[in-house]
């Protein structure tokens, strides 16, 4: 009989797919759209590893740039994000405990893939990355919320997430640096998390795509507390900046990576050869530490002149400063109702994208997120002068 999986309608395009989208066919009209939307860099890899990339393109012979790879990862690359792990975050994970993948989203995938079964609970923060909800979904899971406060900091509360976890529980997602709120988790409840997954034996799913995006603080890798309750997630899209090579890494314990390998495999056969060999030659590099600095100063600035625009313009949003990631999650309740009509009016009168806070949470559903990094610091002001204008216009119907 001919028709369709069930499931298949758990699966929804991307809003940022969909938004960037749009403003393509906009900018192919001609029209100028200012981009406070897009989760990804806008500054490139450094010249030095693209130089060396092309020198080999060029210069290589045989089929090492271009055939296939072990599903796991080739093992340079698994080196290279093992000793990157030590030195940054002081943690021991074996190469043979890293899977690469396709990109941050098939690490999602492939995590949920290897762990769900149809009625387990997975417990999801309010707001959060709106990646997990149709993935979870699709696998059968059943999701569980626990709001966060944004006059707390969207600081997670120990004692309200216990109040959640039941027999069922399989799960609990943890995004830090957070998509998109910006906010950092501490050390004391990263440990109080991983000791609360130890007592009720539930995975810990760390995504950590915002590692190395840190202003103020440091990332606490919560893998130290609970290696064999803990999957993190990573991705190279955000650093060094490749997107659109679709490369990122799943690390975990050794009872579960071999399942994780699989999964991937299932879905991309090997992840993309040619980003594995870049990303290698820029973990293994002296220049990977100096671009980094110059990424995290460069969108600092952003950042701050993000935050004083909506201090100047709009002086009844709420949000906090966030110490790390590439977004403000800004609440308006003092200003409109709904973000998606706000969003929606912003991209067609007044050429702004931004994504609105209903994608993220089901609280905060007045709020907006808005992206640093891929702008000017001069777009970027001139893109929240532009919100304030549409909310002083048409607030009262939004």
């Amino acid at each position: 009989m001919r028709g369709f999986s069930q499931t298949i309608t758990f699966l929804r395009e991307s809003p940022t797919r969909k938004i960037d989208a749009i403003r393509e066919r906009l900018k192919r009209e001609n029209r100028d759209v200012i981009n406070l939307s897009a989760g990804q860099p806008g500054i490139p890899p450094p010249i030095e590893i693209r130089s060396m990339l092309a020198n080999q393109l060029i210069e290589g012979k045989g089929m090492d740039l271009y055939g296939y790879t072990p599903s796991q990862g080739i093992m340079e690359l698994r080196e290279a994000v093992s000793e990157d792990l030590r030195r940054l975050g002081g943690i021991d994970v074996s190469p043979d405990n890293i899977v690469i993948t396709a990109g941050g989203q098939e690490g999602m995938f492939a995590t949920f893939m290897t762990i769900l079964n149809p009625g387990d609970e997975v417990i999801l923060l309010d707001p959060t990355y709106f990646g997990y909800k149709p993935i979870i979904e699709y696998f059968g899971g059943r999701i569980k919320r626990l709001g966060l406060s944004l006059n707390e900091g969207f600081r997670v509360d120990v004692e309200k997430l216990k109040e959640l976890i039941t027999n069922k529980t399989k799960a609990l997602v943890i995004v830090s640096p957070d998509n998109p709120t910006g906010s950092v988790i501490d050390r004391d409840t990263a440990k109080a998390i991983a000791d609360l997954a130890k007592d009720e034996d539930f995975w810990i799913v760390s995504d950590e795509a915002y590692r190395t995006l840190i202003y103020e603080g440091e990332h606490t890798y919560i893998y130290r507390y609970a290696p064999d309750h803990v999957i993190s997630i990573n991705t190279f899209s955000k650093d060094p900046g490749i997107p659109g090579w679709r490369l990122g890494f799943i690390y975990g314990p050794s009872d579960a990576v071999p399942k994780l390998k699989l999964a991937a495999e299932e879905m991309t056969y090997c992840p993309p050869v040619i980003a594995q060999k870049f990303v290698t030659m820029y973990l293994r590099s002296e220049v990977r530490f100096r671009h980094l600095k110059y990424i995290v100063e460069e969108y600092r600035s952003r950042r701050d002149a993000a935050v004083k625009a909506l201090r100047e313009y709009l002086p009844e949003a709420r949000f906090i400063v966030p110490r790390g990631s590439m977004f403000v999650f800004a609440d308006l309740s003092g200003y409109i109702k709904d973000s998606e009509r706000l969003a929606e009016l912003l991209l067609e009168k007044f050429g702004v994208t931004v994504i609105p806070g209903t994608y993220f949470s089901d609280i905060y559903r007045s709020a907006i997120r808005i992206s640093f990094v891929v702008e000017s610091i001069d777009r970027i002001v001139e893109g929240i002068r532009r919100i304030a204008e549409a909310v002083s216009e048409y607030g009262r119907s939004l």
